[in-house]
């Protein structure tokens, strides 16, 4: 911990792992050859990034909406 008892977010990348602890508590794929390929390509300018933020994120569309959530929407209340 540092003296003001705030870690980082964000891991450093020491290179052999493009994956940071909190990617692997949170089921994100463990494809790291994959991730890290396609961020640096990102990174580069070589790609929009579309691939990358797909392998990342898809997983997140496969969660249910919150009952509580759903009855906001049906109930008008979500303006």
């Amino acid at each position: 911990m540092n003296a003001n008892g705030l870690e980082p977010i964000v891991t450093r990348c020491n290179g052999n792992n493009l994956l940071s602890p909190a990617m692997l508590c949170c089921e994100v794929p463990q494809e790291s050859d994959v991730v890290g390929e396609q961020l640096l390509d990102f990174l580069d300018g070589r790609t929009d990034g579309e691939e990358l933020l797909h392998t990342l994120y898809d997983h997140v569309l496969d969660e249910p909406v919150p009952e509580r959530m759903r009855a906001l929407f049906s109930a008008g209340s979500a303006d």
